[in-house]
């Protein structure tokens, strides 16, 4: 009888314990869940400072997925390719010939001197003069006794005026500006006729030799005339006092 009271009061006292321990760990459960859910609360109150705090890191982390992977030096491409091409389409040069000259080609110029030439004797030449050097060597007047005309230099053959470049004196230069001057406003003023006359002239007159006139008077007898010029044949004075 005593044995089986005693055992009879150990039993409650097991019991008593595990229902104790099942007690603790389910308030244990509890508790982390509430200490969970409290912590997800204040992670949410406090969402803009803890995404400022791990910006750094995830910033870090996209930038090295997003990377590339590196390309291979096309620097060291080129410098490793052959240069193979370049020199055989150079090739080999021949050396050059010793003593040899070439023979120097002439160059060509069309024949049309002649034919210019004779087209500058006929009636009813025109165009507007200026002074030479501002519309280059074509319808402009050089002296008093000199003009181009369709790129021809031609010499009035029958006066000769002052000179302006290489004057003796101020009188001749003076004189000779103003008959150059002179012709130009005779040649502008309208038609004029080209004849040919037989009289050489060398040096600063050598040239298409030619007698311009204006209904049948000669152009350099005006000239002569208002004693700008004087007569080629004529023995030639200075101009100088």
């Amino acid at each position: 009888m005593s044995s089986r009271t005693a055992s009879s009061r150990r039993a409650p006292a097991k019991r008593r314990k595990s229902s104790r321990s099942s007690a603790g760990q389910g308030m244990t459960s509890w508790l982390a869940i509430l200490a969970v859910v409290a912590g997800g609360i204040a992670l949410y109150d406090n969402r803009a400072t803890v995404l400022k705090e791990l910006s750094p890191w995830l910033s870090k982390e996209r930038s090295v997925a997003a990377s590339p992977a590196p390309k291979p030096d096309a620097t060291r491409e080129k410098q490793s390719q052959p240069k193979t091409q370049s020199t055989a389409a150079k090739g080999p040069v021949p050396p050059a010939s010793v003593g040899v000259t070439k023979a120097a080609v002439p160059a060509s110029r069309p024949a049309v001197a002649s034919t210019e030439t004779a087209a500058l004797t006929g009636e009813n030449f025109s165009g507007k003069f200026y002074f030479c050097g501002t519309s280059g060597l074509d319808n402009c007047v050089m002296s008093g006794d000199t003009f181009w005309y369709r790129k021809t230099k031609i010499v009035l053959a029958d006066i000769a005026a002052p000179r302006t470049d290489g004057a003796a004196c101020q009188q001749e230069r003076d004189r000779g500006f103003a008959a150059k001057v002179r012709l130009k406003d005779l040649l502008s003023s309208g038609r004029f006729d080209l004849e040919t006359l037989k009289v050489q002239a060398t040096g600063a007159a050598a040239g298409v030799l030619r007698v311009a006139t204006r209904d049948g008077r000669s152009l350099g007898s005006i000239l002569v005339s208002e004693g700008l010029a004087k007569p080629r044949m004529a023995r030639q004075q200075s101009w100088c006092p």
